[in-house]
């Protein structure tokens, strides 16, 4: 500042060689109006009112208030112009200021002291500024003040700044049976400035020294009252510590009570407020002590360090009295108040690091949460979040969420990108299609029709919900005398001349167009699990015509659906053609028909019942977890009249046309996956369909094998199955999630479809699919060092995670892909050619199943699964043995305790054996049952 001070000065005295002596304000004012434009031109002002007026206002302002740099331009512009504004006024003679001092003195009555205190006073006033007035009022001051030094010598003391004389006095005290002096430093009264300047000095003299005795007298009364009035003993401090004080007590003090030392002062506080720091200044004592706060939205209690200042004074009169001392209410009232402006600026911080994150819809807990993250380490002991430390810690929140923020906005971006579904098919968009819906119970011949169609077009796509349908859809082609080729997730026909494919639905290419399509079974729009494959099918299967078959429960659905794409829809209905009866009574077993299916809906059921009917017929066998081949001979069996009736869950509810007269329910209830429920109407209409097949039987039966199961049979029976409702599930390919993986620049495929699963929304009648599975999959996948393509087809595999031998073995495969090593496929051993056991026909499954998944993979990482020949060899041998342990009239199970087999139909999980061994003797009878 000095530095600044100096130069600008030099600045001031050298302007005023362009001003004839005279200071810039004042020379300014002869300027022209052209120069001072141009002036304002040369310091980059532009916008200014050009009247004279304003000019000089304005470059006044600016030599005043601008800073130096202003001051030296304007200089610079003036001695560039070099003219001298000459001054019209007369001037005085410039006098030097010693010769004007000493001239204006002459004229006062002065003595030589006076005189050279004169010089001294003006010796930095400039000449011009020095005046008579101004002489004569500083002799005044200067008079005054050596009269009160003659004074201060004369009655041993000083006058403060009040004008009350401060002197040294010395003070008795006597007490605990010492005696000493203390000098301690009194005041007298003040004197005002009037008296002290016309008393004779004689007269001040005498009354300032007869005040010093009063003052000195009334102290030493009030040292020996208070001496007096100490309490014995006294409550803080000992004899020894008094005496100390009062001995050690220096003479000035700003306080009215004898000091304490700071560690005395300490000890007696920290009695009353425990572990405390004290600092000790003159007129406060400052002390620290530790406390905590819980801060808002979070379990975290911050500790911090409580400053109470406490006036010194006060604390040492009710140290000296005796009084309690009660820190309570100041320590609350300063905990209050500190807490209360540390949550007002948390609160601030807290609302400013917000508006930064409002992308990311922060809940109050977590936001509070992120700005912990940054702002604690940088809090002081103290709480206080200075200005400096709430910058930091808004750049560092700013900073940390700066990913975040990123990648919500990728998802936004994402979220425009994908949200209307239907045009991630461009290729399906940029056709006019024709939607067709062919509707009807089971037995009333629309599939058939449209498979003329199909077979009629030039090109055309045969879409089923079955490996098994897709088999059957592609002999009938070829049968028809129709090149086609079958595209199933672990087989592949191909035929260079095919002009039409057989696919199981997920296996559809959006990139292929044709004339025709047909989607066979389009009620599992309202799947669960697979519904997406249908709804994807819908909206993108590139051809001119889509043919839709089902029941009447899908209408709803698909028009709704056809509103959406706005496309026409077409809707054909057919009529069963030939009658349903359902049976009144209840069916024995001894009194089943030949061409009858019994419905179970496990596997076990299934071979239970098999066991059972096989002391009256010969059994076929179909359900879920056999491989396709083997259903389809059990089938051809059927057909054939080698077997006299069928044992099958609802996995004969879609195609597999056979001669059944008479369907009978063993259970009315199914396990879907989830929990065990009844049969829905639409489940029990698509099974009960299957009786009478047209051209086989011209009337079909239902019924069941016990009365509560044909009771609920009946119930649903002429129930309408329920409508499919909207919202579709739909599932992201691997377009869409290799666009995903793009824009949100994630490499896992559990994070893409978990964004996916829940952050989608659509613009239509769409949610995401239930991904489970294939998320369950995905952490599996993901531990493997691979492409996001390559993770995307191992997730789509054909898993089935409830197998630990199928998981190990696709466990296995993962690390060769990941090594980039060649996978060869080895066939387990099998003992015989059948299955003696049930647990060894479910291991036989679980081959085959191991298989189906090889060759899977083979078809989309032809370059590492080399074996996809002897696999399929090998399924050729083990569904053999599936098959052959199937014609056998029992099957055992094994002892779960020491795997010895069991009798035929025996309704316990032991051995007689192991029951002996491990619970006889524990109230438990030989039939199994505690005893009473």
């Amino acid at each position: 500042m000095a530095k600044k001070n100096k130069k600008n000065a030099k600045i001031n005295q050298k302007i005023r060689k362009y001003f004839d002596d005279d200071p810039f304000d004042v020379g300014v004012a002869r300027v022209s109006v052209h120069t001072l434009s141009e002036m304002f031109t040369t310091l980059g002002i532009y916008d200014i009112d050009q009247s004279k007026d304003m000019l000089v206002k304005m470059a006044r302002m600016l030599w005043s208030e601008g800073n130096g740099d202003f001051r030296f331009d304007i200089l610079n512009f003036f001695a560039n112009e070099g003219k001298v504004y000459k001054s019209t006024t007369p001037k005085e003679p410039n006098l030097d200021r010693e010769d004007k001092v000493d001239a204006l003195i002459g004229e006062l009555d002065v003595t030589h002291e006076e005189a050279a205190l004169l010089h001294e006073a003006f010796a930095d006033v400039r000449s011009k500024k020095i005046t008579i007035e101004k002489m004569e009022s500083k002799l005044r001051h200067i008079r005054y003040n050596l009269k009160k030094e003659r004074v201060e010598k004369k009655v041993d003391g000083v006058f403060d700044i009040d004008d009350s004389l401060e002197f040294n006095a010395s003070l008795r005290y006597v007490l605990y049976g010492q005696s000493f002096h203390k000098i301690l430093t009194l005041n007298t009264k003040v004197y005002e400035y009037e008296y002290l300047q016309e008393c004779d000095e004689t007269k001040l003299i005498e009354d300032i020294l007869e005040e010093k005795e009063r003052a000195t007298l009334k102290k030493q009364k009030e040292i020996d009252s208070f001496i007096k009035n100490l309490k014995e003993p006294h409550p803080y401090l000992s004899q020894k510590e008094i005496v100390g004080a009062l001995r050690a007590t220096p003479p000035k003090t700003k306080v009215s009570y004898p000091l304490l030392k700071e560690g005395i002062l300490s000890s007696i506080i920290a009695g009353e407020l425990g572990d405390v720091e004290i600092e000790l200044h003159d007129e406060e004592l400052l002390v620290r002590m530790g406390e905590s706060i819980k801060l808002p939205y979070a379990d975290i209690s911050q500790e911090y360090i409580l400053e109470l200042h406490v006036e010194l004074n006060s604390l040492l009169e009710d140290i000296w009295e005796a009084n309690e001392l009660d820190f309570s209410e100041a320590v609350n009232e300063s905990k209050r108040e500190h807490e209360e402006q540390f949550l007002s600026d948390l609160e601030a911080l807290v609302e400013e690091c917000g508006s930064y994150a409002a992308l990311l819809h922060l809940s109050s807990e977590a936001l509070h949460a992120k700005v912990y993250e940054v702002l604690l380490e940088l809090l002081p002991s103290s709480l206080g979040i200075s200005p400096k430390n709430a910058r930091k810690s808004v750049r560092r929140f700013v900073h940390n969420i700066h990913d975040e923020i990123l990648k919500k906005q990728r998802y936004e971006l994402l979220a425009r990108t994908i949200r209307e579904f239907k045009n991630l098919f461009p290729l399906a968009r940029d056709m006019r299609r024709k939607l067709t819906l062919h509707i009807g119970p089971t037995n009333s011949g629309k599939t058939y029709q449209a498979m003329q169609k199909l077979k009629n077009a030039d090109t055309g796509y045969y879409l089923a919900p079955l490996r098994l349908l897709a088999l059957e859809g592609y002999e009938e082609l070829r049968e028809s005398g129709v090149e086609a080729s079958l595209i199933t997730g672990e087989e592949q026909i191909l035929s260079e001349d095919a002009t039409h494919i057989s696919s199981t639905i997920e296996m559809v290419n959006f990139d292929v167009d044709v004339d025709v399509c047909v989607i066979d079974e389009v009620q599992m729009l309202g799947d669960r699990d697979r519904g997406w494959a249908w709804a994807n099918a819908i909206i993108g299967a590139p051809a001119k015509e889509i043919i839709m078959t089902g029941s009447p429960n899908a209408k709803d659905a698909v028009i709704a659906l056809a509103e959406y794409l706005g496309e026409e829809l077409e809707i054909v209905e057919f009529e069963r053609k030939n009658p349903l009866t359902l049976l009144n009574e209840p069916t024995h077993e001894k009194d089943v028909e030949p061409s009858t299916a019994i419905i179970a809906f496990s596997r076990k059921d299934v071979l239970k019942l098999k066991q059972i009917f096989s002391k009256y017929f010969s059994v076929s066998v179909v359900y879920g977890n056999l491989s396709p081949e083997v259903r389809r001979e059990e089938a051809r069996r059927f057909r054939a009249g080698e077997t006299q009736i069928l044992v099958a869950t609802d996995a004969i509810a879609m195609g597999l046309n056979m001669p059944i007269k008479t369907i009978l329910f063993s259970k009315a209830e199914k396990f879907d996956g989830v929990n065990d429920r009844s049969l829905l109407p639409s489940e029990i209409h698509q099974i009960s369909g299957r009786a009478g097949r047209f051209g086989l039987h011209e009337n079909g039966y239902v019924g069941a094998l016990s009365g509560d199961v044909l009771n609920i049979i009946k119930k649903n029976f002429y129930k309408e199955a329920k409508t499919i409702t909207i919202p579709f599930k739909v599932m992201a390919n691997l377009e869409h999630i290799k666009l995903v993986g793009s824009i949100l620049e994630e490499k896992s495929l559990h994070e893409i479809l978990k964004f996916f699963a829940k952050n989608m929304e659509f613009d239509g009648p769409f949610i995401a699919t239930n991904l489970d599975d294939m998320l369950e999959v995905s952490v599996l996948v993901d531990s493997y060092d691979l492409d996001i393509a390559t993770k995307y087809h191992l997730a789509c595999a054909p898993l089935t995670l409830k197998s630990p031998y199928i998981v190990a073995a696709y466990e296995s495969y993962l690390g060769a892909l990941e090594k980039k090593m060649p996978i060869p496929y080895i066939a387990p051993p099998l003992s015989g050619s059948y299955a003696l056991t049930t647990d060894e026909l479910l291991r036989a499954e679980d081959m085959v199943k191991e298989i189906s998944l090889y060759l899977w993979l083979s078809y989309r990482f032809s370059d590492y699964f080399v074996d996809a020949g002897r696999a399929r060899a090998a399924r050729g041998v083990l569904n053999k043995f599936i098959e052959n342990s199937l014609q056998q009239s029992q099957l055992a199970t094994k002892c779960r305790m020491c795997n010895a087999p069991l009798p035929p139909n025996s309704p316990y999980g032991i051995c007689q054996a192991c029951f002996k061994k491990n619970y006889a003797g524990r109230g438990i009878s030989n039939r199994g049952y505690r005893k009473r």
